[in-house]
């Protein structure tokens, strides 16, 4: 409802204009404290988001290392996965060649066969080492033929035994290139764990946690100011209401006040005349209510 000038200014008496103005006073004093709420956790929500932006960035950096890392170990497990393969094919071939190289030595009697053939590879280096007469030399030959026809036949034992030799080296290749990798793909396993990523996470579900407390916070610490702004608002219209129909009523007091100042005077001046016809004694104030009407 709307309330006349009347009314108003029975409502609104001027104890109740001060104890407004005492109001609004006291609002401004909240507001003021609001609003440094307000601004604390706005700036506190901001400065959580940006180190929230910044451990973002650090734990995809960490996924990125990890996940290079993922594809090193692959490729490290497939390299290793080779070479052991390897391993097993020289084994296999080396298995092989012992078990015919067994077979020859019972056929041909022979014990040590590898102690005869590293006597022959002695005695072959002596002869082209050494400066040895022909009577030596001859002697050294006939002593390389002995040895060999211990070995075998054709020498079909010296053949499976070079054999064996030309597959055990690479098969020892084979074995520390696979050891090699094994032990490298075991680092990789280490890095491609995502380290600290575990960590990284739960530091930034804490900051989520944190960002969105100060950004509540913020939220009502702002609803507070608009409500206690509303109020001053609501208060300062009020008084200024109350103000025009104060100075309206003192107005209208004023002019009524004045309005019967005249007609005491008209009164008072009607007296004087009837006095002067009458030629009665006429005093101070008869004299100032004529002037005053004139």
């Amino acid at each position: 409802f709307t309330l006349s000038s009347f009314s108003l200014s029975f409502l609104l008496p001027t104890k109740m204009q001060n104890n407004l103005k005492k109001g609004i006073s006291e609002l401004k004093n909240q507001l003021n404290l609001f609003n440094a709420e307000k601004e604390k956790w706005y700036k506190e929500q901001y400065r959580l988001k940006n180190v929230l932006h910044e451990e973002i960035k650090k734990i995809k950096n960490i996924k990125e290392s990890a996940d290079k890392s993922t594809l090193e170990f692959k490729n490290i497990k497939k390299a290793r996965d080779v070479e052991n393969q390897k391993v097993k094919i020289f084994i296999a071939k080396i298995k092989e060649l012992r078990e015919k190289k067994a077979l020859l030595l019972k056929k041909y009697n022979v014990k040590e066969p590898e102690k005869v053939h590293y006597q022959i590879e002695q005695l072959e280096r002596k002869i082209e080492t050494e400066a040895l007469s022909p009577d030596q030399e001859k002697k050294v030959m006939k002593q390389i033929n002995s040895f060999k026809k211990k070995i075998g036949k054709d020498s079909e034992l010296e053949t499976v035994i070079h054999d064996i030799k030309n597959v055990s080296t690479p098969l020892d290749h084979a074995k520390r290139k696979a050891d090699e990798l094994h032990n490298k793909l075991h680092d990789v396993r280490k890095e491609s764990r995502y380290p600290g990523f575990k960590e990284a996470s739960k530091h930034i579900t804490e900051l989520k946690e944190k960002q969105q407390e100060a950004y509540h916070n913020f939220l009502e610490a702002k609803k507070r100011f608009l409500e206690a702004n509303k109020a001053i608002k609501d208060k300062l219209k009020l008084l200024n209401i109350a103000k025009k129909h104060e100075e309206t009523k003192k107005s209208i007091e004023n002019k009524k006040a004045e309005t019967l100042n005249i007609a005491k005077i008209h009164q008072m001046a009607q007296k004087v005349e009837e006095k002067i016809k009458k030629r009665q004694k006429i005093t101070t104030e008869d004299l100032l209510a004529f002037q005053a009407q004139k």
